[in-house]
């Protein structure tokens, strides 16, 4: 062996549970895998996983948390295989064996969790506050208590194939109980549960990857050593641009084909839905929902009153029936906007709001919205002015129940928008939030033509 190659050797951890043990040269953290359901150490697909990370100078511990004759039961039974507390008790003991051993208590410490072995590895975060990042991989986190996840602290990423529909719901549920300042959940489009498509689990690897070196190679002793040049806030930008950069929409209907794969337990074959896109941007989104969703698209025009100082900011928002929307804070925090100043405002905007609706409907002003689910969907809420009014005068026409969709919208905005529908769907709410655009690769200005194209080919059709 040279100096170079990493050091492999199978170890016998606590309990005589086996692993393999594998640290590359330099190592500054470690990575300990849960294995899912019916799965150990020998996993393909976690050891594809763990050799991404071993290429990164990060090291990995892949263990059995069943001993032989246990998982010769599983086999036969599948009776310890959702045994929760078993897992995380075993996953427990194995991270206090790392902590001890004189080649990994040092390093810092991350988790891999997959199916089952997720939740367990959760557990253990929320128990023992000793790792220092989280990632899963088509996770059942359901499968934890929520006060557990309530008490996770570190950075944590949920890793979901697009097509997996019933566990985007159950990650999305976790993520809001998880007391992490930095969660993410990151949808992988056209995947299934296993990640069994080409080239989806390298997308799993290298996502998991970038985070495990932003949270564990960019802190701590290892950003130090590693790093003494850069400023830690600068180095830590940086990773976390190039991590989100990577799993951003890479244009709208990309994240209209995510935001589908969240929204595709309404689909009902009974009843119809309609999905009505806020133009512009708003209808491309919608455009793969409907089509997933097998539902009705249709398009609303509300439009942005706008600051007298800033057009670029909102002081509410205007539907083509006249209805209106003032941001009353906004309106108090700039008490010189007059009543004469709206007015005119409320008069252009009105006018904007005919000629796209000529444009993009002019065979029809009516809408399918009675007694169905209605899904509203914008490319990204900023404001919230506009979905507000739009909810609202959706409302009037007695949907069955208002799903209001967006593939980002800051954290507050969420807050906001759960007083406007019976749901509110969005695959990414960050804390930070600056435009809507910065979580897109592509953001170009949607046009007249395009909306068009799209009304003719669906809902005109």
């Amino acid at each position: 062996m040279t100096e170079q190659q990493p050091k492999e050797r199978h170890v016998m951890t606590s309990e005589g549970l086996e692993g393999d043990l594998t640290i590359p040269l330099g190592a500054q953290a470690i990575v300990l895998f849960s294995h899912g359901s019916g799965s150990g150490r020998y996993s393909s697909r976690n050891q594809f996983v763990a050799t991404v990370l071993n290429n990164k100078g990060i090291a990995t511990l892949l263990v059995d948390l069943l001993n032989p004759d246990e998982k010769r039961i599983d086999q036969e039974t599948k009776h310890f295989r959702y045994n929760i507390d078993l897992l995380w008790r075993r996953f427990e003991l194995v991270t206090n064996w790392l902590a001890q051993e004189p080649e990994t208590m040092g390093l810092n410490l991350g988790y891999f969790g997959s199916s089952s072995g997720a939740a367990a590895a959760l557990v253990t975060a929320s128990r023992l506050g000793l790792a220092k990042a989280i990632v899963t991989r088509g996770g059942r986190p359901d499968l934890a208590d929520e006060s557990a996840l309530n008490e996770v602290k570190a950075p944590t990423l949920f890793i979901v194939g697009g097509n997996d529909v019933p566990i985007i719901a159950m990650n999305k549920r976790a993520l809001e109980s998880l007391g992490a300042e930095a969660k993410e959940l990151a949808i992988i489009p056209n995947a299934t549960h296993l990640f069994e498509e080409p080239g989806k689990m390298e997308e799993v690897a290298r996502i998991a990857s970038d985070w495990f070196e932003c949270y564990l190679l960019g802190s701590g002793k290892g950003f130090r050593n590693r790093y003494a040049k850069t400023t830690r806030s600068g180095f830590f930008t940086s990773m976390w641009s190039k991590y989100a950069f990577q799993i951003k929409f890479k244009d709208r209907f990309a994240a209209g084909e995510l935001l589908a794969s969240v929204l595709g337990r309404y689909k009902n074959e009974r009843e119809r839905v309609t999905v009505i896109g806020i133009a512009r941007g708003g209808v491309i989104v919608a455009d793969p929902i409907a089509q997933k969703l097998n539902a009705d698209l249709d398009i609303i025009v509300p439009r942005k009153l706008r600051s007298p100082y800033n057009s670029e900011n909102a002081i509410g928002s205007i539907m083509h029936d006249g209805s209106v929307y003032l941001d009353t804070p906004t309106l108090v925090s700039q008490h010189e906007i007059s009543n004469e100043y709206i007015e005119m405002e409320k008069l252009e905007q009105k006018k904007e709001m005919e000629r796209r609706l000529t444009v993009y409907r002019p065979y029809s002003r009516e809408y399918k919205i009675r007694y169905r689910t209605v899904i509203l969907v914008d490319d990204g809420i900023a404001t919230g002015a506009t979905m507000i009014a739009a909810a609202r005068w959706i409302r009037k026409q007695n949907p069955k129940q208002l799903i209001i969709a967006a593939p980002v919208a800051p954290k507050l905005v969420v807050e906001r928008l759960k007083e406007e529908a019976d749901q509110i769907e969005v695959v990414r709410n960050p804390s930070e939030f600056k435009a809507v655009e910065q979580f897109y690769q592509e953001f170009a200005a949607v046009s007249d033509d395009q909306i068009v194209q799209i009304a003719k080919r669906r809902f005109l059709s």
